[in-house]
């Protein structure tokens, strides 16, 4: 995006850098705040970032086995690998249909959200089986939407071994 130094007299920049250095609709609010976010994300638990933390492993830990076990499939690495995120081979991957926009890759994404209202990223991956799901956990997340994720999993996948 090109702002106002598209006018600018400046020589003192390259008129590259005079014409696309600065946007003058930026609002650095956002990146202001960080500090205090950060502060006050550390008083939502007595243990302050480090209780936050643990929360946050051992949920994606518990959704990854909740996740897995309702699938039939292995755990892709050990636990102690995982942070707050943890990815998960999907079973079955159909061919890879065109993208309707770089956000929805997967049709089973599409569905997810349209029939069950959960929202997350199912992405392809270049070797067998050829997609993912990545889960978060965060301190607004809770066991129950993960089980709920589970069961969606296990019922619209199909030949999942039982």
């Amino acid at each position: 995006a090109i702002s106002h130094g598209a006018n600018s007299p400046r020589t003192d920049r390259s008129r590259f850098q005079i014409e696309f250095a600065w946007t003058g609709t930026w609002d650095p609010s956002p990146a202001l705040c960080v500090a205090d976010a950060l502060a006050y994300l550390a008083t939502l638990r007595p243990g302050g970032w480090p209780e936050i933390m643990q929360h946050n492993h051992d949920l994606a830990v518990a959704a990854r086995r909740l996740i897995c076990a309702a699938l039939n499939i292995p755990a892709p690495c050990p636990d102690e690998m995982i942070g707050s995120l943890a990815t998960i081979s999907l079973p079955d991957a159909p061919p890879r249909p065109r993208a309707r926009s770089p956000l929805f890759l997967d049709p089973l994404q599409d569905r997810l959200l349209r029939e069950f209202h959960i929202e997350v990223p199912i992405m392809y991956w270049p070797k067998k089986p050829q997609r993912i799901l990545r889960i978060a956990a965060q301190l607004y997340n809770s066991l129950p939407q993960y089980e709920r994720l589970a069961g969606v999993l296990k019922k619209v996948l199909p030949r999942v071994r039982k």
